[in-house]
């Protein structure tokens, strides 16, 4: 007795081929691009899939956006010369978000930058070690999801839920 898949091959890669683009990373989306072409999907399939997952993305980049917003409250302007004191600052995060978004491009671009702005290994290897437990944390809340325990959530997906020293994330 033969076992139907539950999805087909060809449909089976395309999704790898989203999930490695939406987790940012380059050597997954290169295998899985070729994998994909292997199991017979055509260049309109390959881009329909590579777009779908960049709409992710690019919907998790605006909510996250709207929610630190919120957080914060009214932005400030960020003069030339307050950003000029912080390049290494923005260095160091540019390194934690790279690991968190697991983009090797930007982590290598951006652990060298750090170091030519005068980071010590120490301060990046605590860098790492931040991204590590924030990246960590993200993940058990996603798995929290999947086990169907929603009440995990500190905001709802589409934002709209404010947060506060309710959802335990220190905003005020």
């Amino acid at each position: 007795m033969s076992i139907e898949p539950v999805i087909d091959p060809k449909l089976k890669v395309l999704i790898a081929l989203g999930a490695s683009v939406a987790a940012g990373c380059q050597p997954c989306t290169e295998f899985q691009v070729r994998a994909a072409r292997e199991a017979g999907a055509c260049g309109q399939g390959i881009h329909f899939a590579v777009e779908a997952a960049l709409a992710v993305r690019l919907a998790a980049t605006r909510g996250i956006d709207r929610w630190s917003e919120r957080c914060q409250g009214a932005r400030p302007e960020l003069d030339a010369a307050f950003r000029a004191n912080k390049q290494l600052l923005a260095e160091l995060i540019a390194v934690a978000s790279a690991i968190c978004v697991q983009s090797v491009p930007d982590l290598v671009l951006h652990m060298a930058e750090a170091g030519r702005l005068g980071a010590t290994p120490e301060m990046l290897r605590a860098t790492v070690g931040i991204a590590r437990s924030v990246h960590n944390a993200a993940i058990e809340q996603i798995e929290a999801v999947l086990a169907g325990d929603n009440a995990v959530f500190t905001s709802a997906p589409n934002g709209e839920t404010p947060c506060g020293p309710a959802q335990g994330c220190g905003c005020r």
